[in-house]
């Protein structure tokens, strides 16, 4: 054994003269030894880690291995290490590793892993994993250990061999917690937005295209309320298609102006055709951007149709009470709370010789009016409450003909709502045929 012993350190010695390798051939020479025993001394150099082996060609070129002893890694390292034997008993451990177990090194040392007596029951639960992995020899990506707070680590069970040939197991815990924590916040995060978008009552899309073709990365349930087409049908729809054929070119245009200026928003409304025929009037908000050779486009969907619906009730109700007042022979007024002219008739403007009635919008009865005549005219405004919306009071004017008269004028308060405008709407009561120009 000993002459075994000192052939190795023969090699050895030979190898550290020779760094950048020999072949066995090589060595046998040197050594003056059969090519059959230095193949034999150096499989056995090789199994205890002591020189390395590497192959070009048919050539096994063999270096002396540079080895840092393990104890000196261990005290560098912050994962957690354990080295054990075949027998699963404990050879080395590390600080860290030594902290989660709560004991002290000559408590664990030469132990087997399960007979170790942790106080903490959860490092009793992950001996039990450790023991299991290390026989299986897989490692695992994750194992939450239940303390609290709880923590994770990410196992490697490596297989090592020591300087005497000997063989055993090298049990590294990377701790992941922070890692862990910080993934389980994006997935909660992303699950939170996407409940957010899911239920938004617009649509959503986010689609990329490039020279393959079109790929949906996106499209919220909505979506297909608004239009009435599948996700899979909307893939295969070409853009401005839902717009109604009056609309189709405006939308054209739209489109291409996104493209055309990447990161820019595109916003239309339009009327839309819904897949079975209903029309619903849409705004869609469009923009693009370049990812290396693909194009990403996002869209956003609302159904505006009841808005604008009310919209176009209200201007007919608008044009209906404009018609209406126009054709009214008395000088018909609609001001502010702050004086300010909303609306008057043509009469009005005829009666006080000033601007047509919707030049006038916005102006200040004070500028229509004589001071006196302002200040008699809004006199009892205040008086016009929510329990007396109603009233009449004589205003002295004069005539075409300059003569003064008092001339009732009735007025009435609109109030839109608590906290909101209130409008006075006031008629002069002019005689019948009397002559305002």
């Amino acid at each position: 054994m000993q002459r075994i012993a000192e052939e190795l350190s023969w090699v050895k010695e030979l190898l550290r003269q020779h760094p950048q390798g020999m072949t066995i051939t090589d060595i046998a020479t040197k050594l003056k030894k059969n090519k059959h025993s230095v193949g034999r001394y150096l499989d056995i150099l090789h199994a205890s880690g002591h020189v390395d082996l590497r192959t070009f060609g048919m050539a096994k070129v063999y270096t002396l291995s540079t080895r840092v002893p393990l104890s000196a890694l261990l005290s560098y390292t912050t994962d957690l290490v354990m080295v054990v034997d075949d027998n699963l008993r404990v050879l080395q451990a590390n600080d860290p590793f030594l902290a989660l177990v709560g004991l002290e090194k000559d408590q664990v040392i030469f132990k087997e892993i399960r007979y170790i007596p942790a106080p903490d029951p959860a490092v009793i639960s992950l001996f039990e994993i450790l023991t299991e992995q290390i026989r299986l020899g897989h490692d695992l990506d994750e194992i939450e250990l239940q303390t609290d707070p709880k923590r994770h680590y990410h196992l490697r069970v490596v297989p090592t061999v020591f300087e005497d040939g000997t063989s055993g197991i090298t049990v590294i815990l990377e701790d992941i917690t922070s890692l862990s924590r910080a993934l389980d916040e994006i997935k909660k995060s992303r699950q939170f937005f996407e409940d957010i978008i899911s239920n938004m009552s617009d649509g959503i899309l986010v689609a990329e295209e490039d020279a393959s073709g079109k790929d949906l990365l996106f499209i919220n349930k909505r979506l297909s309320e608004i239009t009435g087409y599948s996700k899979e049908e909307i893939l295969q729809m070409e853009p401005g298609q839902l717009a109604d054929v009056k609309e189709k070119k405006r939308f054209g245009c739209k489109f291409k102006a996104m493209e055309e200026n990447p990161s820019s928003i595109q916003d239309i409304s339009f009327w839309a055709l819904r897949k079975d025929g209903e029309s619903r009037y849409l705004n869609v908000r469009m923009s693009s951007n370049l990812y290396g050779e693909k194009r990403r486009y996002y869209v956003l969907i609302s159904d505006m149709t009841e808005k604008r619906r009310r919209e176009e009730f209200q201007d007919l109700q608008w044009n209906i009470m404009r018609r209406v007042v126009d054709q009214m022979p008395h000088p018909i007024c609609c001001y502010r709370s702050d004086n300010s002219i909303f609306l008057v008739n043509k009469t009005f403007c005829k009666f006080f010789k000033c601007n047509n009635e919707d030049e006038m919008s916005g102006r200040n009865l004070g500028e229509i009016f004589t001071s006196d005549l302002f200040t008699e005219f809004i006199s009892n405004d205040n008086d016009l409450t929510d329990g007396d919306v109603h009233k009449r009071h004589y205003v002295r004017i004069s005539g075409p003909d300059g003569i003064k008269r008092d001339i009732p004028v009735e007025k009435s308060a609109v109030f839109l709502g608590e906290g909101r405008e209130k409008y006075i709407f006031s008629i002069i009561l002019l005689e019948c045929g009397e002559n305002i120009v």
